[in-house]
């Protein structure tokens, strides 16, 4: 998960910890499935698919 919030070092600090913390919980994910990488990227599809749809309807400014 430091990995993962490091490689969104470009959205700043806030960025770095909030994906860090998105790693963390895709990493649980994957280990709750059996080590089953389509738990953590069907989650990560709904991360970014509910982040656009925020975005689209301005709900978070």
């Amino acid at each position: 998960s430091i990995l993962f919030g490091y490689g969104h070092y470009y959205k700043g600090a806030s960025g770095v910890i909030d994906s860090g913390f998105a790693g963390l919980i895709l990493g649980t994910a994957y280990m709750l499935a059996g080590r089953n990488l389509w738990a953590s990227i069907l989650a990560h599809g709904f991360i970014d698919t509910f982040g656009i749809i925020d975005a689209f309807f301005g709900w978070s400014n």
